[in-house]
């Protein structure tokens, strides 16, 4: 599976970008176009204020902008494909190191893929049952019941959908699936510690990407943080590394 770097990091960053505007309007929450991405806002100190797939040229009264929109910390999510001259003018405004991501990608036309066990979409009214579930997966609890999450990802959202993962008819995991211009977004996977290493995250992930080959998507793709059990399992479910990211913040 060869790709072009550049254009393929194009064509995800948009993706990314696309999926995450979605949510954010749908949260209510504010965005600024920028660098052909988007910054978003989700109230004083959300986690999900960024701004991310500036894949072209922003000038610094540009960048002076999204630093006034979004506060302090002022987050940028970049890929190699951003513009080689904003990782000057970061250094010149004093930006730091915050975090690295691994993208991963895997080709779906024409894939063979195992089929999905216990796992369906979410189902209208069943959005808190997703959050609390996956949010108990992302805080290493075994009960959801009773958990608030500090956000939650809305459901009704042109192009995404939630999934449950079941075992013995009880929730034990999800994920989300958007779909950009024919690509697969997988985000979000979360299990609870006590139905872990029953194969879950891979039964989601197959799942999804089921799902994705059936509305025409060609090419999927999913980020983690290095060296992570998700990355494990996206390795295992054929994926392959597509480029580093990287997470800039200026205090």
């Amino acid at each position: 599976m060869a790709y072009d770097l550049p254009s393929l990091a194009r064509r995800l960053e948009r993706a990314q970008a696309l999926q995450n505007e979605r949510f954010n309007q749908a949260a209510g929450g504010r965005s600024l176009a920028v660098g052909g991405g988007f910054a978003h806002f989700r109230g004083e100190g959300h986690p999900l204020n960024q701004a991310l797939g500036l894949i072209g040229p922003v000038a610094e009264p540009e960048l002076e902008a999204v630093e006034a929109f979004l506060g302090a910390p002022t987050v940028l999510e970049l890929s190699p494909g951003a513009d080689p001259s904003l990782w000057i003018l970061l250094a010149r405004r004093g930006y730091r190191l915050q975090q690295f991501q691994q993208l991963w990608i895997r080709a779906l036309a024409g894939a063979a893929l195992p089929p999905p066990h216990a796992v369906r979409v979410a189902g209208p009214g069943e959005a808190s049952l997703f959050n609390r579930v996956v949010c108990a997966g992302f805080l290493a609890r075994d009960d959801w019941r009773g958990l608030e999450p500090p956000f939650e990802v809305p459901l009704e959202v042109v192009d995404a959908w939630g999934f449950l993962a079941f075992v013995d008819g009880e929730p034990a995991g999800g994920g989300m699936l958007g779909i950009v211009e024919g690509v697969a977004l997988l985000s979000g996977d979360g299990v609870m510690p006590r139905f872990r290493g029953r194969g879950l995250q891979k039964a989601l992930i197959d799942a999804r990407l089921a799902f994705a080959r059936e509305r025409g998507c060609d090419l999927a793709c999913a980020s983690t943080a290095p060296g992570t059990a998700s990355q494990r399992s996206f390795e295992a479910r054929g994926f392959r590394a597509a480029y580093p990211k990287v997470e800039m913040a200026r205090d």
